[in-house]
């Protein structure tokens, strides 16, 4: 079976070969680099391999902007590491928000703005089941979270840890 060189060990000797070679232009040298790696890339793909880079668009339609992605306290206390009853903590991931004693995952987004989206969100904790719609926005340039859930109406405030 043949070996094929990592895609980084391809950079580095198009890069070692082009350092021995006449000087060409910088972009020259770029474009050789670019066209090595897509090379590969599409050899890759004739071999059945996924392309690493390549977007999965159901994922992506239920995924957070990056700026609400972390851990958010309603107290000062709720951020503390080393409590282990921070009831008020959410922790936001990509693709889900973790509560105290409880995970939502998100089902569906709708996105308003980068910093205000609407989500379905499947919560699962202590054994049942729930679905509820809640919509996150970042205020106080984006130091909160404001939380709002419809059915019961209720609205949380949470500060960045």
């Amino acid at each position: 079976m043949m070996r094929v060189p990592h895609r980084s060990g391809i950079a580095a000797l198009v890069l070692a070969s082009a350092a021995c070679s006449p000087s060409p232009s910088d972009n020259q040298a770029a474009a050789n680099i670019e066209a090595t790696i897509a090379e590969n890339q599409s050899s890759d793909a004739a071999r059945g391999l996924p392309k690493s880079d390549a977007p999965n668009p159901v994922r992506a339609a239920r995924t957070l902007p990056p700026a609400f992605l972390g851990r958010w306290g309603i107290t000062p206390a709720d951020c503390d590491f080393s409590r282990t009853d921070t009831k008020g903590l959410v922790t936001v991931f990509a693709d889900k928000l973790s509560f105290y004693d409880s995970t939502a995952k998100i089902d569906a987004l709708t996105h308003r703005s980068q910093y205000k989206v609407t989500a379905d969100l499947i919560f699962t904790g202590e054994g049942r089941t729930w679905t509820k719609r809640a919509a996150l926005e970042l205020v106080t340039a984006g130091t909160a979270l404001l939380r709002t859930e419809q059915s019961p109406a209720a609205t949380y405030r949470y500060e960045r840890c």
